[in-house]
């Protein structure tokens, strides 16, 4: 299964925080999916490492990325811009336009892994949590 991860979700899953769900933690952890960090997931973890609002650095992330044999960073791009819904805050739209994009790029769903009730709330893509 290919499962993209919000910020958030991939960040307490690094952190082993225990505000991640099972479903996020099994569908994140399992060998077998690919999780796909948009750019914009490692760039929000770069500005809230630096406001001191999480411990896990810019560099660590990084690191976890790319020591992840089913980790792929995936850039932003038009196709991506694009599909991103207007109808939400930019980060998100950015992480729902990846998904979208993804799904559409792989001819099936591809799930977004969060929590964030605005996502949830908008029925655009499939959610675990």
């Amino acid at each position: 299964m290919n499962v993209v991860a919000d910020t958030h979700a991939w960040v307490w899953f690094l952190t082993a925080n225990p505000r991640l769900s099972i479903k996020a933690k099994a569908a994140l952890s399992h060998p077998e999916n690919l999780i796909i960090i948009p750019t914009i997931v490692i760039l929000e973890i770069r500005f809230l490492y630096h406001r001191k609002r999480i411990a896990l650095s810019y560099e660590e992330a990084v690191r976890q990325i790319e020591s992840g044999a089913n980790v792929l960073l995936y850039p932003l791009d038009l196709s991506i811009a694009s599909l991103a819904p207007v109808s939400l805050e930019i980060h998100d739209a950015i992480i729902v336009g990846t998904t979208l994009h993804l799904s559409e790029e792989l001819g099936h769903p591809v799930s977004l892994v969060t929590a964030d009730q605005a996502i949830v709330d908008s029925g655009l893509v499939p959610v675990i949590w």
